[in-house]
């Protein structure tokens, strides 16, 4: 008895610094910086970001404070994982915040505008903070672009954009060739029935990027009809219809829309669809001979990824201080310049977009080779076409993810049928248009619908779309 109790005190010890290590957060530059003389000051950011990003801006801040104000920062970052926790973090925070006036937090970095501006904002998580004239000046010379707000438009801002996001499609060169399919250019080419089993999306229920990358091809077909004197609510009912037929190609969804890039690297999957950082990211580490990133043209859409001050920070002028230095040029060169470069990352080249557009001007050193100013990089998202973006991830889940097994062989049987061409266009559009998704999105969301409820209308909606299916496999096997 005593040699096994000696044995969990010896797994206690050793995996309690790991445990720790999660809950407090990971520190960047602990301890004072000899130089300046001066102890660290403090901050604490929750942030999605990656490792190499989370150093790279700590170091090069760090620096930075200690030239203009003689005295370095420890940054404390805090990891709880994507938006959906870190929303999830705040709600259970609510408590102590009303004890003691904080959520001991100073900053939210990195996670999408609509984390910020509808999940973070919206119920009083954020505070307002002005910015020096000349900072907003270099880093916003205009409000919006392409229909995405630059910054927060409150007064005081509650929410700048730090960097941009863009959106596309990551790709395996071996596996492609292993199946006789081109290399894709545009969203269509995901839903080639070649690639069943070979496409890999992250999860839109738990991934708000996966969740734009949806909204980002379902956006684009509103478009498309209105350009042929089609209504929005009819090319939405065509771009979900689009998402069936790519998704009838899953071989499953990952957690983390992060993930994606990884599992097309290692051949688990041909295609996905990623943010443009993690797929440029893993394209030089694996190398363009192998794995290729595109974003579709005139099909993608660009977001910012902002960064905002927490109610109740109480390290309030570093963090502010901490903003400024992210949107001064030198914060915004270590998005894009290349590692080792002057003005660049000491060791990690990030390959994010940087929201100056200055420095897309004089692209010396950069590792990405686009301008999402470019009028022809991207097409204008409108928020009147984002309406459904809520309710999206759950009409996916109950009519793909829930039911991919289905979709999968319902896909099989109109392929081999001799009336594929009609069959492929009914399941390549979805059973109902953007009016009805609006009103099931508005009672699904409505307080006063319950848990329980809720559950029920999935259960109800993942039926419907069961039935659907199995009619299209019989007509599939008609004569």
């Amino acid at each position: 008895m005593r040699r096994y109790a000696f044995v969990i005190l010896f797994a206690v010890v050793l995996v309690a610094p790991f445990l720790l290590s999660l809950a407090l957060g990971t520190r960047q530059n602990p301890g004072a910086d000899v130089r300046s003389g001066a102890p660290p000051l403090q901050l604490v950011i929750v942030t999605p970001h990656v490792e190499g990003i989370k150093r790279e801006f700590a170091d090069a801040f760090n620096a930075w404070h200690v030239e203009r104000f003689g005295s370095p920062v420890t940054i404390d970052y805090r990891s709880y994982g994507g938006s959906s926790e870190i929303v999830r973090y705040f709600r259970s925070s609510e408590d102590l915040f009303k004890k003691i006036g904080t959520y001991r937090i100073d900053l939210v970095w990195g996670g999408g505008d609509f984390l910020f501006d509808q999940q973070l904002k919206k119920p009083g998580y954020l505070d307002g903070v002005k910015l020096p004239d000349d900072v907003m000046h270099r880093a916003f010379p205009q409000r919006e672009f392409n229909g995405i707000k630059m910054y927060d438009d409150s007064d005081p801002p509650q929410w700048y954009g730090a960097a941009l996001s863009a959106f596309g499609i990551v790709y395996n060169k071996d596996a492609l060739r292993y199946l006789s399919v081109p290399e894709p250019k545009q969203w269509d080419d995901l839903a080639d029935a070649r690639l069943g089993n070979w496409f890999v999306a992250g999860d839109p229920t738990r991934s708000a990027s996966a969740r734009q990358l949806f909204m980002i091809i379902v956006e684009r077909a509103m478009i498309d009809a209105t350009d042929g004197d089609r209504s929005e609510d009819d090319g939405w009912a065509d771009g979900m219809g689009k998402v069936r037929l790519i998704c009838s190609n899953a071989r499953y969804f990952t957690d983390s829309g992060s993930a994606v890039p990884g599992v097309v690297s290692t051949g688990d999957a041909g295609v996905g669809m990623a943010i443009d950082f993690f797929g440029r990211s893993q394209v030089a580490a694996i190398g363009s001979e192998r794995l290729g990133y595109v974003e579709p043209i005139r099909a993608t859409a660009i977001n910012s990824d902002p960064i905002a001050l927490v109610k109740g920070a109480e390290h309030r002028e570093v963090a502010t201080r901490f903003i400024e230095f992210v949107l001064s040029e030198r914060g915004q060169k270590l998005w894009a310049t290349r590692a080792g470069a002057p003005g660049g990352p000491k060791s990690t080249t990030l390959y994010r977009l940087p929201i100056m557009p200055s420095l897309y001007e004089r692209p010396r050193d950069m590792a990405v080779d686009v301008n999402p100013y470019d009028v022809k990089f991207a097409f204008r998202s409108e928020a009147s076409r984002k309406g459904t973006f809520n309710i999206l991830g759950d009409l996916i889940e109950v009519s793909c993810m829930n039911l991919l097994d289905e979709l999968r062989e319902t896909r099989r049987a109109i392929v081999a049928s001799p009336k594929r061409a009609e069959l492929e266009a009914r399941l390549g559009r979805f059973p109902f248009d953007q009016k009805e998704a609006l009103a099931r999105s508005a009672k699904f969301f409505d307080k006063k619908t319950t848990a329980t409820e809720k559950l029920e209308m999935k259960r109800r909606w993942q039926e419907e779309f069961r039935e659907e299916y199995r009619k299209l496999r019989e007509e599939a096997a008609a004569p």
